[in-house]
């Protein structure tokens, strides 16, 4: 069919009547009375143009077929049809806008329908997640992953003292590397959790010692395995050989704590984040410095990275998340200061945001922020507000008070974590349970997947899956205090880390099919189910 913006205005005429056009007068009234094939129809055995619906094919032809009278030729022009249609066209793209934007709605029907598949297998379920593969033909693949998850087959590490601060875990899954308040840090072997190496810890103020003098805040491994990155309190970010075990250099020019720290990934670049309110660069394989980045008005809380040469940091009490463009030299300043309001309909504010302590990245345009309102926030870098925001993730608790009966308070996010590329990750706090969540399509919000029962503040947490085959690992760094101070103290904890296998497996393996629940087309490669995105 043409198409109809572009058919040129054109009127039928009137042929010339010859002999053999003639009809005569009983043949035209039988016409003129009887049903006409093309034209309009009696009101009992008509089709009005309601049947067709809109956009029909016979709605769109503006070629009139050969039995149309001349007078419904010439109604509408050409012209006058395609602003007709122009118009409907533009009212469908503003009804798909309103049903395609967000709708709360959305969220609890996910809510209901992991509830519903929980209720139908208590004994376990599967939810779907998405993993983008780079080494793959189809990079864009759906896995099961079956809830829920049993915490007595948790392995432990222990061998700090004090709270466990960081886990990093290579690429690989072959090592793992846990720092602590203690000022050690301890290299793991994860399959067998057997000890392979200790850095210890030396005393407070001491200069001429090869490691940390005071706690240990975070840890970070190069994509490559070759570098093990530490910061601390002492103000040092230590680099270490992964293969030698020992001290390759110690960069000392951050003036106050250093908070958090990433390797970018694909790289050897190091960005390491401090509570000065800067962020530094590094170039590991030449131990040397590069630049140092201003904005930030509070210590700088946390700080993460993908392939881009940028990252993105939260700022701690001045509640803004920056994103660091780093070639360009700019930056993007998204406000924090979530509210939860009260459920009566006054609108007061029950709590407020006073502190953006966490934030990870899903993939190079969107995030995650957490703080001291127990609210996680949705981002993409495209829009100055939150796309999403999940109120009290973790609950609320209750302070003993002696002039009040009880003050409540929402449980902050410690910690956040995604599987890289996916629609999963992964929050903590000191509810007593490390939280699963799961991103929802077109990234428009997300929802809770399952929780995982612990004991302690989760001070860190770390995802990875090496191959689709193979389980999930989540690690979890476990103390009974916070990593940043001693105000808090959960006295039932053990200082350790746990790590915590979650059974992955192909979509369509045995034979099933694997479709998923958006009903999106799936291509079959190399046994597993390949899902477009």
């Amino acid at each position: 069919m043409s198409d109809p913006f572009f058919v040129t205005a054109i009127r039928k005429r009137k042929k010339p009547s010859t002999s053999s056009d003639k009809k005569s007068p009983a043949k035209r009234s039988r016409q003129r009375d009887g049903p006409a094939t093309n034209g309009r129809k009696g009101d009992d055995n008509s089709s009005s143009e309601d049947d067709l619906g809109p956009g029909a094919i016979a709605e769109m032809d503006l070629r009139s077929s050969e039995g149309e009278d001349e007078e419904d030729e010439i109604s509408e022009t050409a012209a006058e049809k395609r602003v007709r249609l122009a118009k409907k066209y533009l009212e469908k793209i503003k009804s798909d806008i309103e049903v395609d934007g967000f709708d709360a709605a959305d969220i609890d029907r996910d809510l209901i329908a992991e509830r519903l598949r929980k209720d139908a297998n208590p004994a376990g379920y599967i939810v779907y997640i998405y993993i983008l593969l780079s080494h793959r033909p189809h990079p864009a693949v759906f896995l099961q992953l079956h809830f829920p998850v049993d915490p007595s087959t948790a392995k432990t590490c222990r061998g700090h003292q004090l709270s466990v601060t960081s886990v990093a875990i290579s690429e690989d899954g072959q090592l793992l590397y846990t720092g602590s308040k203690d000022g050690s840090i301890i290299k793991w072997d994860p399959k067998t959790m057997k000890k392979l190496y200790t850095f210890p810890g030396g005393r407070k103020g001491v200069k001429a010692f090869t490691g940390h003098t005071d706690h240990v805040l975070c840890l970070a491994i190069s994509s490559d395995g070759k570098y093990l990155a530490s910061g601390g309190r002492d103000k040092k970010v230590n680099v270490w050989s992964v293969k030698d075990d020992k001290l390759l250099c110690c960069f000392s020019q951050h003036k106050d704590s250093v908070a958090r720290l990433v390797f970018r990934k694909g790289t050897n670049q190091l960005y390491t984040a401090s509570h000065d309110r800067t962020i530094k660069l590094w170039n590991v394989d030449e131990q040397s410095y590069i630049e140092t980045l201003f904005g930030h008005q509070d210590a700088i809380t946390d700080i993460d990275a993908l392939s881009r040469e940028q990252c993105v940091t939260t700022g701690g009490r001045d509640r803004s998340a920056r994103l660091w463009k780093i070639v360009e030299e700019s930056q993007l300043v998204f406000r924090g200061g979530a509210m939860v309001k009260e459920h009566d309909g006054s609108g007061r504010v029950r709590y407020m945001e006073g502190s953006l302590d966490c934030v990870a990245m899903i993939d190079e345009e969107n995030f995650l922020s957490g703080g001291d309102s127990g609210s996680i926030s949705l981002w993409n870098i495209n829009r100055k507000k939150p796309v999403f925001t999940f109120s009290l993730a973790h609950g609320v608790q209750e302070h003993a008070s002696e002039s009040e009966r009880g003050i409540p308070s929402p449980y902050w996010i410690t910690s956040l974590t995604t599987l890289r590329y996916s629609d999963l990750f992964c929050s903590g706090s000191w509810d007593g349970f490390i939280r699963v969540w799961k991103l929802a399509d077109r990234l428009r919000g997300f929802s809770p997947l399952t929780q995982i029962s612990v004991v302690g503040v989760v001070n860190d947490l770390k995802l990875l899956t090496t191959n689709p085959g193979n389980n999930m690992l989540m690690i979890a760094g476990m103390g009974q205090e916070h990593r940043l101070g001693r105000w808090l103290t959960v006295k039932k904890a053990k200082n350790g880390s746990k790590i915590f296998e979650l059974k992955l497996r192909k979509a369509g393996e045995n034979g099933e099919d694997a479709v998923m629940p958006n009903g999106k087309v799936k291509v079959v490669d190399d046994g597993l189910k390949i899902m477009r995105r």
